[in-house]
């Protein structure tokens, strides 16, 4: 199988970034498919787009996604009181919880946003070694079958037209649940239109959230909460472990 991931850039400032794993025969489409994605975001044109294929020299772990929590807010307020909630019964400490919605808030490397995650343990500090790139979730997919059933079961509560970043999302939050250290995640995009975020781990599930930040916020990001980890073993597997999703684990309403 093949890595194929996608990178946009407008300005040296991070647009948007997708990723397949594919036969070698799907390589053309897909990379089709991925340019025309950069080249028609929501934030704009970009100036440079870097496609990257890689032969994936190790095999392909195959996972169970994590379930789907249906959360409920009616606004921003409401859905950072439920992540609040959930990562303080996950054991991350009040502190964390508070300096990573901050971060995320105003952008977290000096006023804009990161191409990847920050690492996070449970005393504050930030452990990825590059805060403007942090670390970068990659090498990961979901299988057609697993993405049919996902699709099948967001038609119920009306989320199908959300498909993309919620199965892009789920598995990725699945892929860093299943690395040793990481206790939480809390995500919200990053995209002006796109309210939605979630908390993960692998104890409870994907909990998404629909409203945490209003629409037109340009802000966004991801935390990773870690404890007792090595953290160049941990970006390694991060980054390059190659994680197929390959069966859906349904939605809890």
């Amino acid at each position: 199988m093949f890595s194929v991931r996608m990178r946009a850039e407008k300005n040296k400032k991070h647009i948007s970034g997708a990723e397949n794993l594919v036969e070698k025969k799907s390589i053309k489409a897909t990379v089709s498919s991925l340019v025309e994605r950069a080249v028609y975001h929501e934030k704009g044109e970009p100036d440079l787009i870097n496609i990257t294929v890689e032969s994936l020299k190790t095999p392909v772990k195959k996972v169970t996604s994590l379930p789907i929590i249906l959360a409920y807010a009616d606004n921003e307020i409401e859905g950072k009181s439920v992540a609040r909630k959930s990562l303080i019964e996950l054991g991350i400490p009040a502190l964390c919880v508070e300096k990573s919605i901050s971060l995320l808030e105003k952008g977290p490397e000096n006023g804009e946003n990161m191409r990847g995650a920050i690492v996070m343990d449970l005393k504050g500090n930030r452990l990825e070694p590059d805060r403007v790139r942090g670390i970068r979730a990659s090498h990961m997919d979901i299988t057609e079958e697993a993405a049919n059933e996902l699709f099948n079961a967001l038609s119920g509560p009306g989320l199908s037209s959300f498909f993309t970043y919620i199965s892009e999302a789920l598995v990725l939050a699945t892929k860093v649940a299943s690395v040793k250290g990481t206790i939480a995640e809390l995500c919200w995009s990053d995209d002006p239109s796109y309210t939605a975020g979630y908390v993960a781990s692998k104890k409870i599930g994907y909990i998404r959230i629909p409203h945490l930040k209003k629409k037109g916020d340009p802000f966004g990001g991801r935390v990773f909460f870690v404890d007792n980890i090595d953290i160049g073993t941990y970006i390694k597997e991060i980054e390059n472990s190659p994680v197929l999703v390959s069966k859906f684990n349904g939605i809890i309403h």
